[in-house]
């Protein structure tokens, strides 16, 4: 009983995360600019839901391993996926991150953009929407809208 109680809270939380994010939309009147981008994610987790739990852990954390600051305009992407210290499926860099002031189609001159570079799987640009605060759901726009709530730090979801 304690499962099923657990799953259906888990998908009320999924729920309610995408309502919002959807909510706020791609609009120019939300999105964030590089300043704004950079203090929301140096440091910080981005957890995207799925059906059953988490799609993504994606830590945004200093290139070479060092500490994240606000000032930081880029770094390397990690999935936590079951933590560090897990034997079987332990966190792994996946790519890196990089803010810019660059702006984004029909936005031209507004905000700033986020470039994802996963290797050989691609990359991709996202201009960043929301409240801009560490704790709410944001929307990232690029070559799909990806809803995303940003979590402090650099543990799991």
């Amino acid at each position: 009983m304690k499962k099923a109680t657990w799953h259906g809270s888990v998908l009320l939380l999924l729920a309610g995360l995408a309502g919002a994010v959807q909510a706020q939309g791609c609009d120019a009147g939300n999105r964030l600019s590089a300043a704004q981008i950079r203090t929301l994610l140096n440091g910080n987790t981005i957890c995207v839901a799925s059906a059953s739990g988490w799609e993504s852990q994606e830590q945004h954390r200093a290139s070479g391993g060092g500490l994240a600051t606000s000032a930081m305009t880029s770094g390397d992407l990690w999935d936590y996926r079951r933590g560090p210290g897990d034997a079987t499926d332990p966190s792994t860099k996946v790519g890196s991150w990089t803010v810019s002031s660059l702006s984004l189609g029909s936005s031209a001159g507004v905000g700033g953009s986020v470039t994802y570079s996963y290797g050989t799987a691609g990359s991709g640009v996202y201009s960043v929407h929301g409240s801009g605060a560490v704790g709410s759901p944001h929307a990232f726009c690029g070559p799909v809208i990806v809803s995303a709530l940003i979590k402090a730090g650099q543990g799991g979801c």
